[in-house]
């Protein structure tokens, strides 16, 4: 049978739809797989604190500048001490002093660097994003964080070890 010219017509946009599809498939997969973590971001050596358990009332003068965009140093939880850090993009969050990188080193501790916009560890090596994430480091290891929630002023924090990919 001869094809009409309809059915050639028909037969040929079909087969530019079907190569269409796999190309955008092909190109969202190419995407999808750019964002994945590797998981050595979130390997974690660290022996377990003391069980904690924080409250924070950000309306007292003491944690009152915790509502902007700054943070609070707590050395009487965690290893080395808790760092709680505020920022518009990340939110809230509370990370372990001590650097995942050569943890016992007695220099292996976490600071903020000037400005408030970074974490560094204190041996100099390694420098974090407000969210944990290493910035300029010699590990790929993210900070060890603490869950942290915020009800009305109250900011809470206990020794649960959470796994945020936080961007």
């Amino acid at each position: 049978m001869l094809a009409t010219t309809e059915e050639k017509a028909a037969k040929g946009f079909m087969t530019i739809i079907k190569k269409t599809t796999i190309a955008l498939f092909f190109i969202f997969g190419l995407f999808a797989c750019k964002n994945e973590i590797d998981p050595e971001v979130f390997a974690d050596d660290l022996p377990l604190p003391d069980p904690f358990q924080v409250s924070l009332n950000l309306s007292l003068p003491a944690y009152q500048s915790l509502q902007f965009e700054n943070h609070l140093i707590l050395e009487d939880y965690g290893l080395n001490g808790i760092i709680i850090v505020y920022s518009d993009t990340y939110g809230y969050g509370a990370f372990e002093r001590t650097c995942p990188v050569d943890p016992e080193k007695e220099c292996a501790v976490v600071s903020m660097l000037a400005g408030n916009q970074y974490m560094e560890c204190e041996c100099g090596d390694s420098i974090y994003r407000l969210n944990g994430m290493p910035s300029n480091s010699i590990s790929p290891r993210k900070l060890r964080e603490y869950f942290s929630s915020k009800s009305g002023d109250i900011l809470y924090v206990d020794n649960t070890i959470t796994r945020r990919a936080n961007y």
